[in-house]
């Protein structure tokens, strides 16, 4: 709600002061208008000045009644804005609405329903692949984490239609699911695919009876945390050399390799054409690790003389500029 509506009550309250003062003057005391203004005016800023003209036993009583009210309305109003001026509320309000003006211009976007550890890292790799996201998370304290950052969030129940549509889920590409609760996660993704049915969803769940709960909900994919730890600390412990390795080309602090999805869209130049004559390496820089086909079928080792067909995605790996210059060519 706009903080000015708290000064409506006070203004019309003066507005009323003022066209009853003005008349009350020009009936009683048979004054012109401009006269009448002028007394309402030196009253009601209590400046002192003398009366225009002498007045009446009514007059008196009317700028007596003037005095109380007027100037009691006037201070309440300058009081009430005051207030709003040093808690910082007309402020935020156009910081506010900046934001919400940036999330209706949201297109092709992913939301992030909660802001936990978990969120917060899924918006850094965003952050590092210059994806558009938007947070939804029920704390206030993360509107004072993101507000600094210009990072669109809302803050409420990512579970409620209201506050999806609000994050522009008919627009949006993806949703990420990754409250500590998995009833929450299953909340929100029945809400996300009841309010968009294209939307690819990604949620987090703690064991198998969640997980079957998502997949009924309409989630695309499910990821379990303590899942992926497991694999990962073995992993480790079985080829720690091999795990390095892929931290450091993938995550590296000098050296920053992405992976990524490229469909190909129609009438983009490599259709029917092989890896070798697309020259996709020699241009771009960018391997082909993989080729997903239309037919959900995989070519997991892509020589030269595989063909690029129309709908192909295209599995690859390069630097963030040579993955953009590929997927500039492609389209």
């Amino acid at each position: 709600m706009n903080p000015l509506a708290r000064l409506v009550p006070a203004l019309i309250a003066l507005l009323i002061i003022v066209a009853a003062g003005v008349t009350g003057y020009h009936f009683i005391e048979g004054w012109p208008f401009f006269d009448s203004i002028y007394m309402l005016v030196i009253t009601l800023f209590t400046v002192g000045f003398e009366e225009v003209q002498p007045l009446s036993d009514s007059g008196r009583l009317l700028t007596m009644v003037i005095i109380i009210s007027g100037v009691g309305t006037a201070i309440y109003a300058a009081g009430q804005l005051g207030e709003m001026i040093i808690e910082g509320q007309i402020f935020g309000y156009r910081r506010r609405r900046r934001m919400e003006k940036k999330i209706r211009e949201l297109k092709d976007h992913y939301i992030i329903c909660s802001f936990g550890r978990v969120g917060h890292k899924v918006a850094q790799e965003f952050e590092t692949a210059k994806i558009p996201y938007v947070v939804i998370d029920s704390k206030p304290e993360t509107a004072v984490e993101l507000e600094p950052k210009g990072t669109p969030y809302l803050v409420g129940s990512a579970a409620s239609n209201g506050v999806l549509k609000e994050a522009q889920i008919e627009k949006a590409k993806g949703l990420i699911a990754c409250a500590d609760s998995d009833m929450e996660n299953v909340f929100v993704t029945l809400s996300a695919r009841s309010a968009n049915k294209d939307i690819y969803i990604v949620a987090r769940a703690s064991g198998q009876d969640a997980e079957d709960k998502l997949k009924m909900a309409g989630a695309n994919r499910i990821i379990s945390p303590y899942f992926i730890s497991g694999r990962r600390m073995a992993a480790l412990a079985i080829r720690p050399v091999t795990s390095d390795f892929l931290d450091t080309v993938m995550h590296g602090e000098h050296l920053e390799f992405n992976l990524r999805e490229i469909e190909v869209p129609e009438k983009s130049f490599v259709i029917n054409k092989t890896l070798e004559e697309a020259q996709i390496r020699q241009k771009s820089g960018a391997s082909v690790l993989a080729i997903h086909k239309p037919d959900g079928g995989f070519n997991l080792q892509p020589l030269a003389i595989s063909k690029i067909e129309c709908g192909d995605i295209l599995i690859v790996i390069g630097t963030q500029e040579q993955l953009d210059l590929l997927e500039r060519m492609v389209k």
